[in-house]
Order: C-alpha cells, then sequence, then structure tokens
C-alpha cells in the first residue's frame, strides 16, 4: 500500500450514511473494489447520503471501533457502564468503544481519553483486527519482518503475522510504512483480508481472488496472474509471466533480477512416448540435488522440482495425450524476496490443464467486427451474437447511468465485453474473464 499523506476529513457512520450498492467514486478496476463491496454487502461499512464511499477519506478511532466490532462480532447490543471522559453514552460511538473496551481491542490513552477522533495508522489497524480475529500471533520475530519493520517494533509481531498471511505485503521497495493513517479503502482491504483468514480456520489470505484468468492459446492451460504488477507475453510455444524489478531499472524477462519473478510455461511433446513413471523417473536423474514432490492436479499425474539452495519451483504436469505442461518458477534474492515467493505459490495455486475450446479456429476476422461495434449504439448484440458461447458473468444492475450493463465473457477468444442492454452498446472489452473494466 502507498502511503497516505492526504489530510483529515471526518466523516459519521450514523444515521446520515445510508447504504449502497454500488459507488461513483469506486470503479470496479479500484484495486480494493472487493474488499469494499463484501464490507458493504455484510453491512459493516456504508455509504454517504451523496451515495459516495469517498474511500480516501482518513478513518479515526471511533469509525475503526465500528467497523472492527462489527466485522469481528463482537457483542455491542447491550448495556455498559462507565466510559472515558471524552466518549459520552449519547455518542453514536459508545456501544462501539465500551465493546471494545470490554474485549480489549482498543484501550485509552496515558490521559484516561479514547481520543475518538485520532486517525488511526495501519500498525495500530493490525493489532486490533488480530486480536479481534483470534489470530495465534508469533513470538518476537527472530529477524527484520520488513525493511523499515525491525524486530524489535512493538507492532513487529503483528505485522509478522499480516505478512504471513498475505493480508499485507511490501511496498514495492520492501516497506510496510506502517506509520501511515488508514483511507477507508485500505482499512477495508485489510479488515475484509483478516476476515476471511477467519473464516478459513487461519489459513492465509488467497492472493488470486481478485485476479485476471489468463488461457493460452497456443497452450492447453490456464492460470491466474497480477496484470496490475506482472506482465504476460504469449509466444507460440510458451508464456512468460514476469514482475520487473523497478529498483534496479530491469528491462527484460530474460534475467531474474533481484526483485524480480518469472513464471514460463512451455510444452513438451514427449517425443520419446515416455509414461509418466518413466519421465518423472528421468527427471530425477537428471537433477538429483532437487527436491520431489508427486501429486495430483485436477486428476493429472504431476511432480514439483524443487531446487533448496535457489528460488526456484518447477511443475511438471502429465497431460492424457503423453504431453507434459510445464511451468517454470523463480525468483530473486532481493528485499522483494518473500513478495515474489507468495505471489509465485498464489498462480501455482490457480494453474492447471485448460484445453481451448476454440482449438486451431481464427477469430480475428469477428473480433475484428465486434471491435469495429465499440460504442456504436443499437448495434451491440448483433455483435456480440457472433459469439456463440458468449456467457453474462456479471451484471451492474444501476449501469452507468441509463440501465443495467452485462458483462459477457467468451471462451473461445478468452475476452470480456461490457455491454449496456438500453442503448444496446458494447462499451469496452478486456482479455481474460473479468468484470474489472
Amino acid at each position: 500500500m502507498k502511503k497516505f499523506l492526504i489530510s483529515f476529513c471526518l466523516f459519521l457512520i450514523s444515521s446520515n450514511v445510508v447504504f449502497a450498492d454500488g459507488f461513483p467514486d469506486v470503479k470496479n478496476d479500484n484495486e480494493h473494489f472487493v474488499a469494499i463491496k463484501y464490507l458493504v454487502d455484510k453491512g459493516i461499512i456504508s455509504g454517504y447520503q451523496d451515495g459516495t464511499f469517498k474511500p480516501d477519506e482518513l478513518v479515526n478511532r471511533a469509525e475503526a471501533t465500528k467497523m472492527i466490532v462489527k466485522a469481528f462480532n463482537i457483542p455491542y447490543d447491550k448495556t455498559f457502564e462507565g466510559s472515558f471522559p471524552d466518549v459520552k453514552k449519547s455518542d453514536w460511538f459508545f456501544p462501539f468503544v465500551m465493546a471494545s473496551k470490554e474485549s480489549g481491542l482498543l484501550a485509552g490513552y496515558k490521559d484516561g481519553k479514547f481520543k475518538p477522533a485520532n486517525n488511526i495508522n495501519l500498525a495500530e489497524t493490525l493489532k486490533i483486527i488480530e486480536i479481534a480475529g483470534n489470530a495465534k500471533v508469533p513470538e518476537k520475530p527472530t529477524s527484520n519482518v520488513f525493511l523499515d519493520t525491525t524486530k524489535d517494533d512493538w507492532y513487529a509481531i503483528y505485522a509478522l503475522y499480516a505478512k504471513d498471511h498475505n493480508i499485507v505485503l511490501s511496498d514495492d521497495y520492501g516497506n510496510l510504512h506502517a506509520e501511515q493513517p488508514m483511507t477507508r479503502q485500505a482499512f477495508a482491504e485489510v479488515v475484509y483480508r483478516m476476515m476471511i483468514v477467519v473464516t478459513k480456520n487461519g489459513e492465509s489470505f488467497p492472493l488470486y481472488t481478485n485476479w485476471t484468468t489468463f488461457t493460452g492459446k497456443n497452450l492447453p492451460f490456464q492460470i491466474k496472474y497480477d496484470d496490475k504488477t506482472w506482465t504476460a507475453i504469449e509466444n507460440k510455444n510458451e508464456v512468460i509471466f514476469y514482475r520487473m524489478d523497478k529498483e534496479f531499472l530491469q528491462f527484460s524477462p530474460a534475467k531474474i533480477y533481484p526483485n524480480s519473478g518469472r513464471v514460463w510455461v512451455t510444452l513438451d511433446k514427449n517425443e520419446a512416448n515416455m509414461t509418466s513413471l518413466q519421465y518423472f523417473a528421468n527427471l530425477k536423474l537428471a537433477f538429483p540435488g532437487a527436491q520431489y514432490t508427486e501429486f495430483k492436479l485436477h486428476g493429472l499425474s504431476a511432480i514439483e522440482v524443487l531446487y533448496p539452495n535457489a528460488r526456484t519451483v518447477d511443475w511438471y504436469v502429465y497431460l492424457n495425450t503423453g504431453k507434459v505442461l510445464v511451468a517454470y518458477t523463480e525468483f530473486g534474492g532481493g528485499v522483494l524476496g518473500f513478495k515474489l515467493q507468495q505471489y509465485i505459490k498464489a498462480m501455482l495455486a490457480t494453474f492447471e490443464y485448460k484445453e481451448s475450446a476454440s482449438g486451431n479456429a481464427d477469430y480475428t476476422d469477428i473480433l475484428n467486427e465486434i471491435y469495429a461495434k465499440i460504442l456504436v449504439e443499437g448495434k451491440g448484440m448483433a455483435a456480440l451474437d457472433k459469439l456463440s458461447d458468449k456467457t453474462i458473468i456479471e451484471t451492474d444492475a444501476i449501469g452507468v447511468g441509463t440501465g443495467p450493463t452485462d458483462y459477457y465473457y467468451s471462451t473461445e477468444v478468452n475476452k470480456t465485453f461490457k455491454y449496456e442492454r438500453n442503448s444496446d452498446t458494447i462499451l469496452d472489452k478486456r482479455d481474460g474473464k473479468t468484470s474489472a473494466f
């Protein structure tokens, strides 16, 4: 997350706010869209009277208390005795503050006050949500957690838990920025992720939740990846996913830099016609220093080849055709090493054999016809009908002001089209299966 330097502006979570199905200031391509929608659907956060969410407004202690108490089902609908001198029983946040005090989530300052209007920062947020979520926080770290988080910082154990469970990751230079004041959207993200960790009984948050699905055109596979920070290059016999090293000005995916990562997918035709047993045995002879784990990937025999003294893991998936689908992965040992490792793990978790429904069919002419009709009113559906397998994956009932908007996905061409019903217009297109326009 970036460091937020905007000025403080108080917002009220009380009778003057309303729930909304969508916010004009939170677009589908907002990196926190899923988190915000999740918390809104759960009744934990809401919008303003004007229908906006104001994602960049800062969160204060009173507001944070209400959201966390509701998110983690802390009892607050009861009678509380006593309070802080700056928290009156008539205040809308009184029951939430008292519930948090009773549960040990938030305490007062040395002067006895609660200071409800004070901004809350990331370090404080991590501690509170982990206590509220009954997290098994580790003992004191033996090494620094982030480049700017030492093992002796008071919040180090909370930062370590959050790092290990993908609740927070470093910025592009290895820093956490624990002192940063939390915006509404950033706060929603970490609360959402902690809630998911709780529902998964302590398993790490799945990073691929809102990633783009990539389906190979020439290779039979499907994988999810973060197309905002990773790049995909598709050639005839290979697909390369890579994350460039910004710090050292990397210019090519051919070399692994200290802070770069790469997933390289290709296909071995297995011209020797080896069985899966023979193929895997040959790998073990070829790389005697590696560690091997055989497993099933959606019913297919597969083997993982781990190189313990390197940051490299390879997967070989033996297909029913006798060919072998291969994913080579590697990442650098710089300050972003852990983050890159988590991303590659998440990508492999979504990796699967996926024979293209289009086979070798050429859809160039059809796509060109559809592209020519983008933003042309009254011609949208006739163009989309050329894709026989189009399916609605999501509908925005509010749309852009003139009616509902549908998101049509076609496996044949691996593209999604944004379509407005009332005007019969294709508004835009995206690669992969996504509603993030």
